[in-house]
């Protein structure tokens, strides 16, 4: 009888890496199960992670390349159809330029590794247009914080007292809570606040809950600082030493126009609970704030956030045992570096500078433009890795005219994707099991490296930078790619720190960096131009913005809209499922088998719909069908519906009018809405 192997891996069933440990047997997962020595999750794991291996087993696995003959995808060796890549590659290059081809990662093939091959391969090519998903997501929460301090903040929730979790559901969505860590936080007296719409898992165990108009968390949080700043609630020592523009920021504030008296008709919370909560926050410490999508997505969302940066700051609650620290990324080894440079700005830098210069990115959702309209200049290529723009960017009808336009399109995932159905070209990706990779934990406060550990032979597919290795081969790049494995890859990538792949393997798959140091600005500053934190940002100011937070109008409230009366808010995770992925695994279809819209009981009887009836959700971009679900746990005026459904497309919905001016990001949201029955056909 043969012994069964225990390798420990990582999870990659959405980006954070819970460790896990797989039993094979003669060449075959049999089982896996939460890793208890992993520093993150300690053995728990979601019912995704569960279902890994319904992911390696899926029979809708791709398991060829796929070349569309005749308007048909048809199955072709792997060496046909890099010819034929690398074939349209050049040709598109030759006529048109490097620049005209466009590379997109999203979600499926994670933001570390993989990501640093793709930059690399555009480089190599010529073309300044690689981009992905932080076009619309997570990417304004960064550049608001780096902005205000240098550098995103997480909280330390073990040894926080109060934490206020702000437009995020961390018990489901991603950015993951272990739910044993909430618990264990209220067990020994910690506070938790949550502000949102909806009443949502996390917010059901809150002490308070905040049920917020959508849009209105700026007016929130200016009524908050308004409340600390007339009753001397702020941390003096700290922001007379460290923050800049404090002075004149808390005589703005101190206005009656800011008082939670004010902000009642806006926000829909009573002055009287804004003002314990902002007495709460400031008067517990150390005390931590988990900041959500649900700030980022609308059209002032990067200033939101750096108002609540600012709340941060002044309670003297960054890099504390308990508050909201900086963890220091490793010195992994760069391998983007432009070989040689692109000659031309990626698409969107002209609107959106701040955001491409951060992420030294082209801004994704600019994409539609440049091909529809060739406007800076015309996109006539494309390549996705793991990701659906059809589905998840907004005003998904323009998007799916792009890809149609498009004179090659070439997609790779594990599975035929929605956008496969414009490619031209499919190439099949393994699963994470089935590769080698390291990951990084900032966004976990953990200084460690870790291993995600190939646990069999690719079965189906190839690993992603594998792909892009061979591709390269085939473009004749083949010098700036020499790797033949992802160990050496990784090898090379860690090689300035001096670990190996097989160190990690000896280590358990865990290499701590460095020791956790807290109130590192003491003798560093912060990383902005004035070495303090920046109210006023001054890196805005010399780009040409406003560098107050406070942002014009922001206290004007909306007309009433008699043709769109309602708000919509989309983008909600289900705990199954991540974005698009993973509908089609029967175990998890199962929790969430059908798109619904949520909508308030006295919602719902004004407009006539009733619990499990077919609706319909109309803005002035689209409109879609779907079931109501009536429920209390969302405010009264509101429709919320999650994102990823192919037959109820929530992104149908949204567009690009008002985007946020720093980050671009849309509003997705609070949209203006209505809901109605549909007329029988």
């Amino acid at each position: 009888m043969k012994t069964p192997r225990h390798i420990p891996t990582l999870c990659r069933m959405c980006d954070h890496g819970c460790g896990i440990e797989v039993t094979v047997l003669d060449g075959d997962p049999v089982g896996l199960k939460g890793a208890r020595t992993h520093p993150f999750n300690k053995g728990w794991l979601c019912v995704k992670g569960h279902a890994a291996l319904d992911l390696f087993r899926s029979p809708q696995r791709l398991t060829s390349p796929l070349i569309r003959k005749k308007g048909v995808l048809k199955a072709a060796t792997w060496d046909k159809a890099l010819s034929l890549a690398a074939g349209n590659l050049h040709r598109i290059k030759d006529r048109y330029g490097p620049e005209s081809l466009a590379i997109y990662y999203g979600e499926g093939v994670g933001h570390q590794e993989i990501r640093s091959y793709m930059k690399r391969f555009a480089n190599v090519f010529g073309t300044p247009n690689f981009c992905g998903v932080g076009s619309i997501c997570n990417t304004s929460r960064t550049i608001a914080e780096t902005l205000t301090f240098g550098g995103l903040t997480k909280p330390d929730i073990p040894r926080s007292r109060l934490l206020m979790v702000w437009g995020g559901n961390p018990l489901v969505s991603n950015e993951p809570l272990v739910p044993g860590e909430i618990g264990k936080f209220k067990k020994r007296g910690g506070r938790l606040i949550v502000v949102d719409p909806r009443k949502t898992e996390t917010a059901a165990k809150a002490d308070i809950y905040l049920p917020i108009k959508p849009g209105r968390d700026e007016i929130l949080i200016l009524n908050l600082l308004h409340v600390i700043s007339k009753e001397d609630l702020w941390d003096t020592d700290f922001t007379e030493k460290w923050v800049h523009g404090f002075d004149t920021f808390r005589g703005t504030v101190r206005e009656e126009r800011f008082s939670p008296e004010k902000g009642v008709s806006l926000t829909g919370i009573p002055a009287d609970l804004v003002r314990s909560v902002a007495r709460a926050y400031a008067e517990t410490r150390p005390a931590g704030i988990f900041a959500g999508n649900g700030l980022e997505h609308h059209g002032h969302g990067v200033n939101t956030i750096r108002l609540l940066a600012i709340l941060k700051a002044i309670t003297g609650n960054l890099d504390i045992p308990g508050g909201d620290l900086f963890t220091p990324r490793p010195k992994i080894r760069d391998i983007t570096t432009p070989l040689p440079g692109p000659t031309l700005p990626a698409v969107g830098s002209d609107k959106f500078p701040v955001f491409c210069q951060a992420r030294k990115e082209a801004h994704a959702l600019s994409m539609t433009e440049a091909i529809l309209d060739e406007k800076p200049y015309p996109i006539k290529g494309m390549i996705i890795s793991g990701g659906n723009p059809s589905l998840q960017w907004p005003d998904s009808g323009r998007v799916r005219e792009a890809l149609r336009k498009l004179e090659f399109l070439m997609v790779i995932d594990v599975v035929r994707s929605p956008d496969s159905a414009y490619a031209g070209l499919v190439l099949p990706a393994c699963t994470f099991l089935e590769r080698d990779e390291h990951r990084i934990n900032p966004y976990q406060n953990l200084h460690v490296i870790s291993l995600r550990r190939k646990v069999v032979e690719p079965v189906h597919g190839l690993p992603d930078q594998m792909i892009w290795v061979k591709l390269a081969q085939h473009m004749g790049f083949g010098e700036y790619f020499p790797w033949q494995t992802c160990r050496e890859g990784i090898d090379n990538l860690l090689g300035d720190l001096g670990v190996t792949y097989g160190d990690l393997v000896s280590n358990g798959g865990i290499y701590e960096y460095e020791k956790r140091r807290y109130r590192k600005y003491e003798s560093e500053g912060f990383s902005t131009p004035t070495g303090k934190v920046e109210i006023f940002s001054e890196r805005l100011k010399m780009m040409g913005y406003d560098p107050s937070p406070i942002r014009e109008g922001a206290l004007n409230s909306d007309p009433d809209d008699a043709a769109f009366p309602l708000r919509l808010s989309t983008g909600g995770n289900l705990p199954c499922y991540l974005h698009w992925q993973y509908r089609y695994i029967p175990r998890l279809r199962k929790m969430a088998p059908e798109p619904v819209f949520e909508v308030h009981p006295d919602t719902a009887r004004e407009y006539g719909l009733t619990d499990g009836r077919m609706g319909e959700i109309r803005t002035r971009t689209g409109c879609i069908r779907l079931k109501a679900r009536v429920t209390n746990n969302i405010i009264p005026d509101t429709i919320h519906l999650s994102q990823g459904w192919e037959t109820a497309n929530a992104n149908d919905l949204t567009g690009h009018e008002s985007p946020d001016p720093i980050s671009g990001f849309p509003n997705l949201k609070s949209l203006r809405c209505r809901v109605g029955i549909p007329e029988q056909r």
